[in-house]
């Protein structure tokens, strides 16, 4: 009778305790999902995220999370700060997503997916932590940043990207991934184009690049 009674409660306990530990679980995993990397400092037009198959509006201040779709209209542009110091500027007709981030853990990492549209992106912290941590994605292209001002474009006929000396005077330096061929730049106003397939070097005039840095 006593080993029943103990079973019983023993169970009793279980029934307490397991939904308990599935609501912890489930909440730190809707944390994770919903991982807060910055918020809108500036924006110009309108700009929308696809909020489970819904586009909401943003406003200036709002924050943004891991795996936020956001789209930018016609004659718009946004203006975001991140949680390490990066600057994020895209303009009109642009879509981006941050794919993964992380600045406590020993493995930082920053992954910033360009689906479409012109930006410009000033590297914070977890840029000059170590070579891969950083990383923007045009496509099939991988860029990785080394502490650095880039400034660039995916779309369907043109995609590029471009070294930029930072707003404190500093030079970093840019992995070009495209398929098996790695292209390293460090040459300030030094870019790549890639067009039509062909890749091209390209260099910016002291006109585009001050515009760039303004």
């Amino acid at each position: 009778m006593n080993l029943l009674i103990k079973n019983i409660l023993n169970f009793n306990k279980i029934k307490i305790i397991l939904p308990l530990f599935l609501s912890i679980f489930f909440f730190n995993n809707c944390l994770a999902k919903e991982k807060f990397v910055g918020f809108i400092e500036n924006l110009e037009g309108k700009v929308t995220k696809n909020l489970n198959g819904n586009l909401k509006r943003l406003n200036q201040f709002d924050q943004i999370f891991v795996n936020d779709k956001i789209s930018l209209s016609q004659n718009s542009i946004l203006n975001i700060s991140f949680i390490d110091n990066s600057i994020l500027t895209l303009e009109e007709n642009s879509e981006f997503l941050v794919k993964e981030f992380d600045n406590l853990s020993e493995e930082k990492k920053f992954i910033i997916d360009i689906l479409k549209g012109k930006f410009t992106f000033e590297s914070g912290s977890i840029a000059k932590t170590k070579n891969d941590a950083m990383k923007i994605n045009l496509g099939e292209i991988e860029v990785i940043l080394n502490g650095t001002l880039v400034t660039g474009e995916n779309s369907s006929e043109n995609r590029s990207i471009t070294l930029v000396e930072d707003s404190m005077g500093k030079i970093g330096s840019l992995k070009v991934i495209i398929g098996d061929q790695t292209t390293t730049i460090t040459e300030p106003s030094s870019g790549l184009n890639i067009s039509g397939g062909e890749i091209q070097s390209t260099t910016l005039s002291n006109e585009e690049t001050n515009q760039i840095k303004k």
